[in-house]
């Protein structure tokens, strides 16, 4: 992956779009963030490796990745701002990324939690393009895409 402070950036917004809801201004996407996203039973894209991750028919949080994500963080110094997330919500996965980005990690780190947690994220942004009704989640369902699938 081409390692840029522009790069860095891109995952850090992206992260920051899929943890905060739209503005209470703007009803419509408040609504369609609740539909995609708050859920881990009913959501259509839940934003959480753990339910990706997991058993056929019984998503939960908690799992696996978001102990291996918790490791990630604590082994890098990583406080998220969020400390009530799970730690492998897809916007926590991206923000930690952009900060190994920015802090300068080797390439072998890099490829080492890309492994362990950004591959589930390319049928995570497929899903979010399909489910998506609203032009601000199409395009984050892009630029996600694009930030996962370039290696």
């Amino acid at each position: 992956m081409n390692h840029t402070p522009e790069l860095a950036r891109l995952f850090a917004e992206t992260g920051q779009a899929l943890l905060q809801p739209p503005p209470p201004a703007n009803e419509e996407e408040g609504r369609e963030y609740v539909r995609l996203f708050l859920s881990p039973q009913g959501a259509l894209c839940p934003p959480w490796q753990s339910v990706w991750l997991g058993e056929a028919g019984a998503p939960r949080l908690l799992g696996p990745p978001h102990h291996m994500a918790l490791g990630w963080f604590r082994e890098f110094g990583f406080e998220p701002a969020i400390e009530s997330e799970p730690a492998d919500h897809a916007g926590l996965l991206l923000l930690f990324y952009a900060w190994l980005l920015d802090g300068g990690a080797d390439s072998a780190t890099l490829a080492r939690f890309e492994t362990d947690h950004l591959k589930w994220m390319g049928p995570f942004a497929e899903s979010l393009n399909r489910h998506c009704q609203t032009e601000r989640f199409r395009e984050l369902a892009q630029v996600l895409s694009q930030l996962v699938s370039h290696g």
